[in-house]
């Protein structure tokens, strides 16, 4: 029974036997008269409403208590990471189309169902930045209806708005990891809109994050990530603008030699600003990879946007700063992560193995092709402008020694994400 019932059955029997008591002395001879009696029965029901009324203020206090304590809540772990191997497998759709109603279904139910504390909230919201990553696999992907899926995210929005609201209308102590948790949130998700639009010229809502008060290793690790993106975004915005090369993919074989061929006619002022921008965005990946060095996930994506900013600051500048370790890194990384997902999705061990495909599966496996893809670009990029000190290699083989065909069998196929297949036709035609 909780307290506050226990609370008023006590109370009741007390009323009831003190009800009994003053019946029985009342009908005694020896009792006092009407008058007497009445005048102390009005002071007992005057004592037992002030009892009530206390009672009732406590248990409200302790309620209150109740929803908006943060001990031990998740956001201050500054140890915890994302345990992919269990979003592998809780996620286990087929397609873009059912991942998205899948994921999107899962956040609804929490925030409906299970943030109803400031604790349950914290673990909702973490959640929340734990699934970030997957957001592309749906948005990125051929048949996902982009103008639904933002609906739905704008309603996923205004659900997180009101469970904040309504803690902050009961109180308001112990709110900041949740504030700054639900803004990096939307910062993400705004940010990836505008990537998804192929828009370089990003809003600054990451900036109103107050990253420093973060405490959860993955939330840091995110918030560095995602600024150092912003600031990769600014400075490539300004460098295809000043270039004329808005519409361009400049990671693709022809972006890349438009640059190479346009980039010693950069105004001294714009170089400089794009420099600093670039520098800034290696800066807060150095952070995160700093935080991140438990996580199997997170140094993948971040040692693969520090390389292509390293490789555009060295095209700009006189910097030779090694921006292929950092390629090499990311690769290995997406790599070991492929495998271990194999593993969570294997079956029928005992006979022939089984290898489940999902959808999250050919993302991940997306994600290592196409780091292995823009090394190719790049370095391609660094021969046609006479650099030739990396080696050609794909997936341990030098591409220098293979013929055509060759090199078409060892590409991955990656049907759900046409950015591959681009590249790849890139590579082919630019070697042979």
């Amino acid at each position: 029974m909780k307290k506050s019932n226990a609370l008023y059955a006590v109370i009741f029997l007390l009323v009831l036997l003190s009800c009994c008591l003053a019946i029985w002395v009342y009908y005694l001879k020896e009792g006092k008269d009407l008058l007497n009696f009445t005048i102390s029965m009005v002071g007992f029901c005057i004592a037992l409403l002030a009892l009530f009324i206390a009672v009732r203020t406590y248990t409200s206090i302790d309620s209150v208590n109740n929803i908006t304590k943060m001990d031990g809540n998740i956001l201050d772990n500054e140890r915890y990471v994302v345990s992919l191997p269990e979003l592998i497998d809780k996620f286990r759709s087929k397609n873009e189309i059912q991942l998205e109603g899948e994921l999107f279904e899962s956040i609804e139910l929490r925030l409906k169902k299970y943030s109803n504390t400031a604790v349950l909230f914290a673990e909702t919201l973490q959640y929340l930045i734990d699934v970030i990553v997957i957001f592309p696999a749906i948005f990125n992907a051929v048949n996902t209806d982009k103008e639904y899926y933002k609906k739905r995210m704008d309603r996923i929005l205004t659900m997180i708005d009101k469970k904040r609201d309504t803690l902050h209308s009961v109180s308001r102590g112990n709110s900041i990891q949740i504030t700054e948790s639900i803004k990096l949130f939307k910062a993400v998700v705004a940010y990836q809109k505008f990537v998804a639009d192929n828009n370089f010229n990003v809003h600054a809502s990451l900036l109103h994050v107050r990253g420093p008060i973060l405490r959860n290793s993955v939330t840091r690790t995110i918030y560095h990530n995602y600024l150092g993106l912003y600031y990769n975004k600014k400075g490539m915005h300004l460098l295809r603008e000043s270039l004329c090369a808005a519409s361009v993919d400049i990671l693709s074989v022809a972006g890349l030699a438009l640059v190479g061929s346009k980039v010693k006619w950069l105004l001294p002022s714009v170089k400089a600003d794009v420099l600093m921008y670039l520098w800034f965005a290696c800066d807060h990946f150095d952070k995160a990879l700093e935080i991140s060095t438990e996580d199997l996930m997170w140094p993948g994506f971040i040692n693969y946007n520090k390389s292509r900013t390293l490789y555009f600051i060295n095209m700009i500048s006189d910097s030779t700063e090694n921006w292929v370790d950092a390629m090499d890194a990311a690769i290995l990384y997406r790599s070991r992560l492929n495998v271990l997902i194999d593993e969570v999705l294997t079956e029928n061990r005992s006979d022939t193995p089984k290898v489940i495909n999902t959808h999250l599966k050919h993302f991940f496996t997306h994600q290592e092709e196409l780091a292995r893809l823009v090394k190719l670009n790049l370095i391609i990029s660094d021969r046609a402008r006479g650099i030739k000190k990396h080696s050609m290699l794909y997936r341990g083989a030098n591409i220098d020694n293979l013929q055509k065909q060759q090199l078409v069998e060892l590409f991955v196929n990656c049907d759900s994400f046409t950015k591959i297949e681009s590249y790849q036709e890139d590579v082919i035609q630019a070697l042979f």
